[in-house]
């Protein structure tokens, strides 16, 4: 077994650090130091508390440590040599749970700023994500090791049995129900981001996952069939919200699947529209946050209403009303966050629906041009010129 190269692998391609703990005392007290952010919140974090893990540990299982923070650490034995992975955070750093946290133990609200640069530093990484790498590198480099079992510790403990003992752990079945809800963490997490090129695939291990889990009957097509569908839904819509995407946008994409998906449909073709929503809403989450993502919520909620609204009438009344600040107020800020004017981008923005339906669309120009928000034909060619320096019929030709 190549000690050195299965560290080196675990280290690059998780981004974590992987620490050789068969020598217990030096390695273990290093840790605490480094890694321990505060003794009494992190008890299972100390050199001692490790040390009683480590020996207790049977080889063949990750064992995944998770303290109060949502913070973790995941240790196994391999060839009688002990190996601690992390730590690394299981989910987005939140204040306001954090700041729950700080008060249930009585600990002082001024640790925040420390905390937050502690856990903000820390890799995001899933269990099944740690699992399936850890696994195949071992694989690699032991041709016909066996896959390791994975096991969470649970509760927090701050006295050490002084006689050996068998590791406590949940009951082994209960393992791949905390995978599955890791799996939905990270498909969570990657539609909030805008992952479009990674949500299917973790779509599809977090629902191949549950159906994995035989021992559980109600994971059993889970996300595919009757009322859990719904409950998928709400969850991406809750997911895309906290991107900070318009409620609106959402529930248009949201709502017209759900309209699909009321026929009689088989599992395959429910997939199918499963799969189309989830990718439809991740993009419209990430488009979100490389348009408007930095602005403030004013201007952000001015350029979601004028994107739902342009083919109505769009005066800067409408929008200082919107958000409530007198118009230069708006004009003002909107300038100096877009570089631009808010009629300026309102054309823009105009002019842009109308070259994507000139190029994908036989509809006359005079149609298009009321579509998007201009009754007057030629003020809109006029408009459009100055923008793509080519009239909607000279576009239309070139495209």
């Amino acid at each position: 077994m190549k000690e050195n190269l299965m560290k080196s692998l675990i280290n690059h391609i998780l981004g974590v650090p992987v620490w050789d703990a068969s020598e217990n005392g030096n390695i273990l007290e290093a840790f605490e130091t480094e890694q321990c952010f505060d003794k009494d919140l992190q008890p299972m974090f100390t050199a001692s508390a490790l040390q009683y893990l480590l020996r207790v540990a049977n080889p063949g299982t990750f064992y995944e440590l998770v303290d109060y923070f949502d913070a973790a650490i995941l240790f196994f034995i391999i060839d009688q040599k002990k190996y601690i992975v992390g730590p690394y955070a299981k989910s987005a750093f939140s204040d306001q749970h954090m700041e729950n946290i700080l008060i249930e133990h009585g600990a002082s609200i001024s640790k925040m700023p420390a905390l937050k640069l502690y856990y903000t530093n820390l890799p995001i990484l899933f269990t099944d994500q740690l699992q399936t790498i850890i696994n195949g590198i071992i694989q690699a480099l032991v041709p016909g090791s066996i896959p390791y079992d994975y096991r969470r510790l649970t509760g927090f403990i701050s006295d050490i049995p002084k006689e050996s003992a068998t590791l406590y752990s949940e009951e082994k079945r209960y393992s791949e129900i905390y995978k599955r809800y890791d799996a939905e963490k990270r498909f969570l997490s990657m539609i909030q981001n805008g992952d479009v090129e990674n949500i299917i695939s973790a779509f599809k291990e977090m629902a191949e996952g549950s159906k994995q889990d035989q021992s559980i009957k109600e994971t059993q097509q889970y996300y595919t069939t009757g009322n859990n569908i719904a409950i998928l839904r709400a969850l991406s819509r809750k997911a895309a919200e906290a991107s900070g995407l318009s409620v609106i946008t959402i529930d248009t994409i949201t709502q017209k699947y759900a309209q699909l998906s009321s026929a009689n449909l088989t599992i395959e073709e429910q997939n199918k529209l499963l799969n189309r929503m989830i990718i439809e809403l991740t993009t419209a989450v990430r488009n979100h946050r490389l348009s408007i993502g930095n602005y403030s919520p004013a201007i952000r909620q001015t350029i979601e209403y004028i994107d739902l609204h342009l083919s109505e009438e769009i005066t800067l009344k409408i929008l200082s009303q919107n958000v409530n600040l007198s118009i230069s107020r708006l004009s003002t800020v909107f300038k100096k966050e877009t570089g631009d004017t808010i009629m300026n981008y309102i054309a823009r923005q105009r002019c842009k629906k109308a070259a994507n339906l000139l190029k994908e669309t036989t509809f006359p120009i005079s149609e298009i041009s009321s579509f998007v928000g201009y009754t007057d034909n030629n003020y809109f060619v006029k408009v459009f010129k100055k923008i793509y320096h080519s009239t909607p019929s000279e576009y239309r030709l070139k495209k």
